[in-house]
This record gives C-alpha cells, sequence and structure tokens, in this order.
C-alpha cells in the first residue's frame, strides 16, 4: 500500500511515517500491527480507504483481514505461555517474602540478635528497588524476556545457596550477600518483568495484573509451610538449600513457557540522549509530572497501609489477643486481604478508570483506621483496621502499575514505573520505623493510626489530580490532527463516518416504516 495505516482514538490517518510506539510493538509482537477481531467502525475505515485511495477491493481487503486474524491467533496462543511463565516466576521469586520465618533458627545458630537479622530483609528491599528501579529498564531494552527469566532464576538460586553458607561460617555476611542483596536484586527483576507481560494474558490487562502481583503474595503463602518443615527437619541450613534447590528446578519449566511464547525482542525501548526524537522528548515532557504524582499517591498509600501491617501483631496483642490467636489470626489477615486486594484492584481496572480506583481506594482504610483509634481496647477494631490496611496495600499493587502503562505506552512502562516503584522501597524501609518512634514516644498506636488515616486522605485527594482518560483522549485526537496537518496527510475521522452510517440506516428505518 501507498502509506501506512494508524489508528489513534478512533481516527484513521494516512501516513509515510510510523510512530514510534506503534512500530515498537509491531517489532515486540512480531508482526505487522494489532491483532483480534476489528469492530465494525474499524472495518468501514478500511473499506473508505481502500476505496478510495488504493484500489484494492473489499473481498481482497477482508482475505487479508482473515489472514492477520489466523496469525494473531496463533501468536497470542504463544504468548500466553509467557504470561504462563510469567505467573510460575512470580510464585518462585515471591518466595523471599518467607524470610520472617528463618528469623529465629538463624538466630539459636549463628547466636546474633533480631537487628542483625533484621537487616538481611532490609538489604533485600533495597536490591528489589534496586533491580526494578535503576538495573531494570535497561535490561528489559536490551534483552529477552526469557534470557531475563532463567538470569533471575539462577542469581535467586545461587543467593540462596551463598546464604546457607551462613550457618558453617558462623557469619551474617554470607546473609547479607546472598539473600538479602541477589536474591532481593532477582526477585525485583522478575517482578518487573512479570509486571510487563501482564498484555500477554488470555484475560484483560488489569485482571491479569492484579493475578501477576497476587501470585508473588502465593509464592509465600504456599511455600511457607514447606520452608518450616524443612526446618524442622535439617535446620536453617537445609532449609536456605532446599529452597534454592526449587527455584534451580522451578527454572527449567519458567525457561521452557517463555521460549515458547515466542517472544524474542526486548520489552521496553532503549532510550538514548544522542537518538531521542521530538515525539520522545514530548512524551517524557509530559510524562515526568504525572510520574512524580504517581510517586506521591503510592507512596502516601503504601505508607499508611505498611504502618499499620508492619505492627500488626504487636497492634493485636496490645488489645488483649492471646500469642497462639496473634500469629493465626495476625498473618491471614494480611495474606487474605492482599491477595484479594491485589486482584480486585486489577479486576476493577478493567471496568472502570484506574484513576477512580486509586481514589476511592485509601478511603476504604479511613474509617477502621479512626474507628481503631478512638477505641483503643477493642480486638474487633483492630483486625478491622488491619484488614483494611492489608486490602488496600493490595488494590494499590495491581492499580499502579495498570495506570502507568496508560499514561507511558508499553514501551516507556518500565522506565516510568521503575520510578515509581521507588516510593514502595521508601515506603517499606521508613513506615516501620516511623511507627515504632511514634510507638515508643507515645505507649501505644493511637497516634500512629491517625496518621495513617490522615496519609489515606492525602493519597485519595491526590489521586484526583491525575489526568483523566477522557482529557487523554481528546489531546490525543488534537495531537494526531496536528501532526497530520504538518505532514499534509489525509486525516480522516472514522466517528464522523460511523456516525454518519448510523443516521442514514435511521433514516431507512424511518422510510420503510413510514411505506
Amino acid at each position: 500500500m501507498t502509506g501506512e495505516r494508524r489508528r489513534a482514538a478512533g481516527h484513521f490517518v494516512e501516513s509515510g511515517v510510523v510512530d514510534d510506539d506503534d512500530a515498537f510493538r509491531r517489532r515486540r509482537l512480531g508482526r505487522g500491527g494489532g491483532h483480534g477481531r476489528r469492530g465494525r467502525r474499524g472495518r468501514r475505515c478500511d473499506a473508505v480507504y481502500n476505496a478510495s485511495w488504493d484500489g484494492v477491493s473489499k473481498d481482497d481487503e477482508d482475505d487479508e483481514d482473515r489472514f492477520e486474524e489466523d496469525a494473531a491467533g496463533r501468536e497470542t496462543r504463544q504468548s500466553t505461555l509467557g504470561y504462563a511463565g510469567a505467573l510460575a516466576l512470580n510464585v518462585a521469586l515471591g518466595t523471599m517474602f518467607c524470610w520472617s520465618i528463618y528469623l529465629v533458627p538463624l538466630e539459636e545458630v549463628l547466636g546474633v540478635g533480631r537487628a542483625a537479622l533484621s537487616t538481611v530483609f532490609s538489604l533485600s528491599t533495597i536490591g528489589t528497588v534496586t533491580a526494578m528501579s535503576f538495573a531494570g529498564p535497561r535490561v528489559y531494552a536490551s534483552h529477552s524476556p526469557t534470557k531475563i527469566a532463567v538470569f533471575a532464576g539462577i542469581l535467586a538460586t545461587a543467593g540462596l545457596w551463598t546464604a546457607a553458607l551462613a550457618v558453617p561460617l558462623r557469619s551474617v555476611l554470607p546473609l547479607y550477600l546472598g539473600f538479602g542483596l541477589m536474591f532481593g536484586f532477582a526477585s525485583g527483576l522478575g517482578y518487573g518483568l512479570s509486571v510487563q507481560m501482564s498484555p500477554y494474558a488470555p484475560v484483560e490487562s488489569g485482571l491479569a495484573t492484579g493475578l501477576v502481583t497476587s501470585a508473588r503474595a502465593f509464592g509465600a503463602f504456599v511455600f511457607a509451610p514447606l520452608v518450616r518443615q524443612a526446618l524442622l527437619e535439617g535446620g536453617a541450613q537445609f532449609a536456605l538449600n532446599a529452597l534454592g534447590n526449587y527455584i534451580a528446578m522451578a527454572t527449567v519449566p519458567i525457561f521452557l513457557l517463555f521460549n515458547g511464547s515466542g517472544l524474542k525482542d526486548p520489552l521496553a525501548k532503549l532510550r538514548s540522549t544522542d537518538t531521542v526524537t521530538l515525539s520522545e522528548m514530548e512524551r517524557d515532557y509530559k510524562l515526568t509530572p504525572l510520574t512524580r504524582l504517581l510517586w506521591l499517591c503510592m507512596a502516601t498509600g503504601l505508607f499508611s497501609g505498611l504502618m499499620v501491617m508492619s505492627h500488626g501483631a504487636t497492634l493485636l496483642s496490645s488489645r488483649g489477643l492471646f500469642p497462639q490467636m496473634l500469629v493465626i489470626g495476625g498473618i491471614s489477615i494480611v495474606s487474605a486481604m492482599t491477595t484479594v486486594g491485589r486482584i480486585l484492584g486489577g479486576w476493577l481496572c478493567d471496568r472502570t478508570a484506574p484513576k477512580r480506583v486509586l481514589v476511592f481506594t485509601p478511603l476504604l482504610a479511613v474509617g477502621p483506621l479512626v474507628w481503631a483509634a478512638i477505641d483503643k481496647t477493642s480486638g474487633l477494631a483492630g483486625e478491622l483496621a488491619l484488614a483494611a490496611a492489608a486490602l488496600v496495600y493490595g488494590m494499590f499493587a495491581s492499580t499502579i502499575p495498570v495506570e502507568v502503562r496508560r499514561v507511558s505506552g508499553a514501551g516507556d512502562f518500565a522506565r516510568a514505573y521503575g520510578r515509581v516503584f521507588t516510593a514502595w522501597g521508601l515506603a517499606g524501609l521508613a513506615a516501620p520505623y516511623l511507627t515504632g518512634l511514634i510507638y515508643d514516644s507515645y505507649g501505644d498506636y493511637t497516634f500512629a493510626l491517625y496518621v495513617a488515616a490522615a496519609l489515606s486522605c492525602v493519597s485519595a485527594f491526590l489521586s484526583t489530580l491525575l489526568e483523566s482518560p477522557r482529557a487523554a483522549a481528546r489531546e490525543v485526537e488534537a495531537r494526531e490532527a496536528q501532526l497530520a496537518a504538518t505532514r499534509d496527510e489525509r486525516y480522516i475521522d472514522c466517528t464522523i463516518i460511523a456516525d454518519a452510517d448510523a443516521d442514514a440506516n435511521v433514516g431507512n428505518d424511518v422510510r420503510n416504516h413510514q411505506g
């Protein structure tokens, strides 16, 4: 054909220049454009295009459509294997959150205090953020998903085997290096890859994101009993080696799933200051304030939730619950509600704008937090506050990536989400410490609960400042029309064509009825 066709916000452009994002998506998917069934409006545009400019018959276009749809169907089934691999990878690397199970056995073997061992998980948090926010964007833009998934599995395995050396060496340094830095980095690298695989799922994108993020928590939930059993049978060294062996074995089917997906090209775009285009500079100019605003929304929302979740055990014990009830109740509340929140947040994003979900999500925790602050003795109020905080935390974990993908596009998602994800690292490191300081100063969690409720309100307010999808669509339309004018292109609004068709059909129906 004489020109390249591009659809954006229901419009149609004849152009000899391919948009950067369109070219990237076609390169990544290994095909010449979008896939799936075309709507009535899209078909009408094709007919007008071919009849007016190309001289291609409608039958030829239908044959081409059927061929493209068959090829797209096969590629979609293959790419679904990649999404399955992402779920399996996230389950395996989510076992990083089993760390608390190792604390008491390692204290007894190494003879060190809780503070020294708690530093291990702090280092793993830093490793995760480093992989997601700093190293990840370049790695995702330079290597295929298969290579990244295998590397993450191998690095996690090596990290756990290294951490197991802490027992014979009687030193915490192998734990810092192996579990903290190596396993933490592998977990972050795999998590960032898995979130980017959401568009290849056989379900809607929001729900796919929710399932991927919940798989991370599911890994800790499933393997926690196995880790406990390994500790009882052989001690800390045996349990760390056993977990490393599991991830090593799991890397094989993960490789087969990713390799069978047919995704050979990197998922992200490699940005260079020497080759940046004018459209990319314009996008960066607009994306920077949106990224900062999303960072603030995520930081305040997660900070509120982690203030309560990190001290959930002592919060419930301060309300007169027995230790046995505390361990069972506290852990089950957090695990269940974060999982429900991740899936629910993604599901809601498929049915309404992510901005709306981000606005009302933190407000769900305000009432329970205030009630728990007012009633200092109610166990029910404490449990509801903990459940609400965990639910909000889970919903943020899936809603934020969906919104980032909407405003940044597929090619720039890794870079933009990496920046926003640093808010998780800050909240994870600072929220537990701040809550502890407040408890030491006041002797209870009342003021901390009020602070958490206030931060939830701030997060909801900041979310109202995000750009609405309708405003973004109108801006895209205006920019496409402007570009078409500067390039002397033919720019046709297909919505007008569809509306004209609808009006003509209505007129024919009226005349037939009158006749």
